[in-house]
């Protein structure tokens, strides 16, 4: 009588994703440690593929979710056997984190000069470039002058002429570093707006002031006054 063994089918990098992320969505935390420590070499040689989420999966939130929950969760199971390596990778250098925070208190900064909150924008970008000193980098060089050129505006339409002026000369003179000459423009005109102190001014619908930048790429029905600063 002859004897014969079974094995199970070796899982394609695809199926071991699948099945640990399915593991997680079912909260069945005992699947997921048993296939992470069995599979814990090629699930940190996997771990960079799957930082990246597909074109079909960013559009579905439930799919995001998924993918997102599944890659955190494996993490954790490698760091919970003493491998924190996933951990890590998910959280990304200490440049890149402070690069995120940037942005976003940016765009932040940004939300409140737009509804006319001044004195949070410039507080938010004080404490942006407080926190960036040092840095370096392409990224840098693309945050640093917009965050003085916002800072600029949001000083302006605060009242603080001498503030604006400074915080938008740096602006253009990070901008001429770069040989960015669309922001030379940008701020070369700003500082005309700051230094004439009265002049025509327009706002949008909603009566907030138009920067010049604004006002190149403004569309419909624009409100106008001559005012001094």
């Amino acid at each position: 009588m002859g004897l014969f063994s079974f094995r199970r089918p070796v899982l394609g990098d695809d199926e071991l994703r699948d099945v640990l992320f399915d593991a997680v969505a079912a909260s069945d935390t005992r699947l997921v440690k048993k296939l992470t420590a069995t599979h814990l070499e090629r699930i940190i040689a996997l771990v960079p593929r799957w930082k990246v989420l597909p074109p079909t999966v960013r559009s579905d939130p439930a799919q995001t979710k998924w993918w997102a929950e599944g890659v955190i969760a494996v993490a954790s199971a490698a760091a919970a056997l003493g491998n924190d390596s996933l951990i890590l990778q998910l959280q990304g250098t200490p440049e890149e984190n402070v690069l995120v925070f940037w942005r976003d208190a940016f765009l932040a900064a940004q939300a409140d000069e737009n509804a006319g909150n001044h004195a949070s924008a410039i507080k938010t970008l004080e404490q942006i470039l407080e926190k960036t000193i040092g840095l370096t980098g392409t990224a840098v060089d693309d945050l640093l002058p917009k965050t003085y050129g916002l800072l600029g505006t949001a000083y302006h339409r605060a009242g603080h002429k001498e503030r604006a002026h400074a915080a938008t000369s740096r602006a253009k003179e990070l901008c001429a570093r770069v040989n960015d000459r669309e922001g030379v423009q940008i701020y070369t005109a700003n500082l005309q707006m700051i230094e004439q102190g009265h002049g025509l001014v327009f706002r949008d619908a909603q009566g907030r002031l138009m920067t010049p930048e604004e006002m190149q790429v403004a569309t419909g029905s624009l409100q106008y006054e001559v005012r001094a600063v």
